[in-house]
């Protein structure tokens, strides 16, 4: 497992609260595990966490619109950016 922070802005680089993030962890069914995903709102500053992230290809949407897609590793910590 790992864990992934998304970080998401506005177009002049401010945080953004309230934003669902929806991560579809697509690498998970490597395992013999069904696709899952996991979702939550960013905070006050403008940060999601996702802990116990499966190993494998995850897949970030925000506000239903797909964004960007990160490997993560065995106990590695991912974190990205997103600006909407």
């Amino acid at each position: 497992m790992g864990s992934l922070t998304v970080h998401v802005l506005d177009s002049d680089d401010t945080p953004v609260s309230g934003i669902r993030v929806h991560c579809n962890f697509v690498g998970s069914h490597v395992l013999g595990l069904a696709d899952s995903h996991s979702e939550a709102y960013t905070d006050d500053d403008g940060f999601a966490e996702f802990d116990d992230v499966p190993i494998g290809k995850v897949q970030v949407y925000v506000n239903g619109e797909q964004q960007v897609s990160v490997g993560v590793g065995q106990n590695d910590h991912e974190d990205v950016t997103v600006t909407i």
